[in-house]
């Protein structure tokens, strides 16, 4: 058996036995594999790099039985993932509130990356908000606007933010927490979504703005709207409008008002689709829109 995941198996995961159950995965008797996967499951999502790390090695030599098998542990994590989303989303129908956006979108990652650590990204947003303090408490003068240059500043300065560019565009990587914090690309939604939960770190209340073809961050009190995708280029709602024409559509004030944090949530799944789409990627293809018909059915209900 291929062992390229030496360096990356989780320190609770005794070696041995982790070896052993990828082992038994080519046993014919299905109940021994339903069984392994279980046991391989129960090592939480921070397993899957090794698990994603043997398919790839073994894709053109294991035994096709054992490669089947490691998919369908890290399918049962993804679906995991989506069903917590769900369950988020109805939870939130029931109250009448709003969906979590920081608890959404890292639940979306742990679709794409099962080994997304919540903790992680909270301690990775964190470190942002107190860079953006720190450059704040610098200003000579303390108001809402040096507050906002301070987090474009530190967003797209410091950390290096920027938009992905057109051939990398429609990588699924650049819609996930996990992958955008490393790499620090992105597409405008994903984009404004990691500028919004950092503002809101800072205290800055910001709104997402859902124009067509485009996603713009807003912030209310200054009158200003940011353009996460162009190193958080200032538009005025002109700018905005001669945006909205040149790309083809009939302007209508509406397109420039708040969007929900579920609508945020349903057009990411959504941009994943087409993502994926491309990449003939049936599977993901098929689990992103079930998900996002049933939360648009939700969301029907709630206004019926």
């Amino acid at each position: 058996m291929n062992t390229p995941f030496l360096d990356i198996l989780p320190p609770h995961v005794p070696l041995a036995e982790f070896q052993a159950l990828i082992s038994l995965l080519d046993d014919t008797d299905e109940t021994v594999c339903r069984a392994v996967r279980q046991k391989l499951k129960s090592y939480g999502g921070g397993i899957v790099p090794c698990l994603r790390s043997i398919w790839e090695a073994g894709k053109t030599t294991e035994d096709e039985h054992i490669l089947h098998s490691l998919v369908l542990v890290i399918q049962s994590f993804q679906q995991d993932a989506l069903l917590e989303l769900l369950e988020m989303v109805k939870e939130s129908g029931d109250t009448g509130e709003d969906i979590d956006l920081e608890k959404a979108v890292i639940l979306l990652s742990r679709f794409g990356y099962p080994e997304t650590a919540p903790e992680i990204i909270k301690q990775q947003l964190d470190t942002i908000a107190l860079r953006i303090h720190a450059l704040f408490m610098k200003s000579s003068v303390h108001n809402e606007l040096n507050l906002l240059l301070s987090i474009n500043q530190a967003f797209f300065e410091e950390e290096a933010f920027y938009g992905a560019e057109d051939k990398e565009y429609h990588d699924p990587d650049n819609s996930y927490l996990f992958t955008l914090l490393q790499g620090k690309r992105g597409i405008p939604i994903s984009l404004c979504a990691v500028y919004l939960l950092v503002a809101e770190r800072t205290g800055v209340s910001l709104q997402g703005v859902g124009m067509p073809a485009h996603f713009i961050v807003y912030h209310p009190e200054l009158d200003i709207f940011i353009d996460t995708f162009n190193k958080g280029a200032f538009l005025s709602r002109d700018d905005c409008k001669r945006f909205i024409q040149g790309a083809g559509f009939t302007y209508e004030a509406s397109m420039l008002g708040r969007v929900s944090n579920i609508a945020i949530l349903l057009r990411m799944i959504r941009n994943l689709v087409f993502a994926y789409t491309k990449r003939d990627n049936d599977w993901e293809v098929a689990a992103l829109q079930e998900i996002s018909t049933a939360i648009v059915e939700m969301m029907n209900q709630e206004d019926s």
